[in-house]
C-alpha cells in the first residue's frame, strides 16, 4: 500500500510522510529518513521521507509522490540517512535521484535538519 502524506501542521516539526511549504522548515528528528527540499516561490517547500511507513517499504511510487508535492520546486536537495537509504534500499534511491535531479546531496547522520532559502537555493538547516 502506497504512502499516505499530509500537510504538516507545523512547519517546524514536519513528521514522517508530511510535507510544509514556509520561510524555513524543519523536520522531526531523522534516524533512516530523509528529507526532499526545494524553493517554490520564495519559500521552501519539504517533504520527510522515511524507508518504512511501519508496514510497507519505501517504493518508487511513494518516491514519486513525494516528488510531486514538491510541485515543480526549483534546485531540490536532498537531505539526512542518504547512506541508510543506499544500504536498505538502493534501488529506489537511485530512482529518486534520477527523477528529482537533486542539486545538492547532503549525506547526515541522525539529527534533525531542515532548510530556509539563501539566494534561490535551499541553505541546510541543522538543530
Amino acid at each position: 500500500m502506497a504512502f499516505a502524506y499530509s500537510e504538516a501542521q507545523d512547519d517546524q516539526a514536519v513528521a514522517e510522510r508530511q510535507w510544509a511549504k514556509a520561510d524555513k522548515v524543519m523536520f522531526t528528528k531523522f534516524t533512516s529518513c530523509i528529507g526532499l527540499m526545494g524553493i517554490k516561490g520564495s519559500q521552501v517547500i519539504g517533504v520527510h521521507l522515511p524507508l518504512r511507513d511501519g508496514q510497507n517499504a519505501v517504493t518508487n511510487g511513494d518516491v514519486d509522490a513525494a516528488i510531486a508535492l514538491l510541485d515543480g520546486a526549483a534546485n531540490p536537495v536532498i537531505i539526512g540517512a542518504i547512506s541508510a537509504w543506499k544500504a536498505s534500499a538502493s534501488d529506489v534511491f537511485d530512482h529518486l535521484v534520477a527523477n528529482l535531479k537533486p542539486v545538492k546531496q547532503y549525506a547526515l547522520g541522525d539529527g534533525t535538519y531542515g532548510g530556509s532559502v539563501n539566494n534561490g537555493h535551499v541553505q541546510p538547516e541543522y538543530v
